[in-house]
């Protein structure tokens, strides 16, 4: 079993946590890292590119020349793709296709990056952030007690003041556990749960 110390917002121990293997401590699977990665990454796209068709350019849509009798070509309206100021042919519009991962591929990435963090030890289990108000300072001074510098913080529940105060400081994010993607957590060097998190993966995960 994988067995990790539980500490306070000083850093003292004050407990040894022992989690699942099949969770936190299971072989990284590189491909469903990759097609999790491949699927969050395309899915964010906006997609709002866009470019007019002839029924959308300004523009008459009156027949600028009898059909026959000109000489010249025959022509339906002068916002046609073939005239200047024209619409676009098949030029790019707003929507995409998204990428969809089978479920188990998730969570198995989702296995794949808790597990890597615990085995290159920059996995953390912190009991709990106790503010008393808003202040960057107070949490900045117990990010350096606990050696954290480049961190996704992922909370069991809302934390107002913890959340408003580590808004603002460089290479740190704070998230609840019902909105962690294996983006982010790839993204930064250190994982810090809450211990109540690693318990609710631990339960959404477990084989």
């Amino acid at each position: 079993m994988a067995i990790i110390d539980v500490l306070d917002q000083n850093g003292n121990k004050l407990k040894e946590l022992t989690l699942d293997d099949s969770v936190f401590n299971a072989d990284v699977h590189d491909t469903a890292l990759y097609l999790t990665l491949k699927q969050y990454m395309h899915n964010q796209r906006q997609w709002s590119r866009a470019t007019k068709t002839k029924g959308e350019v300004s523009g008459s849509g009156k027949k600028p020349w009898r059909q026959k009798g000109t000489g010249r070509a025959r022509v339906g309206t002068t916002r046609s793709p073939l005239w200047r100021g024209g619409g676009i042919t098949f030029g790019p519009q707003p929507g995409g296709r998204t990428i969809k991962v089978n479920k188990k591929i998730v969570q198995l990435a989702a296995r794949s990056v808790l597990s890597s963090k615990y085995k290159d030890k920059t996995l953390f289990v912190i009991d709990g952030f106790n503010l008393e108000g808003i202040k960057t300072k107070i949490v900045s001074e117990i990010f350096k007690k606990l050696g954290i510098s480049n961190a996704l913080i992922v909370l069991d529940s809302s934390n107002p003041k913890f959340q408003l105060s580590a808004r603002n400081i460089d290479k740190i994010k704070v998230i609840k556990n019902n909105t962690f993607n294996v983006y982010d957590a790839m993204k930064y060097k250190q994982l810090v749960l809450t211990e109540k998190s690693a318990m609710l993966f631990q339960e959404a995960l477990i084989k």
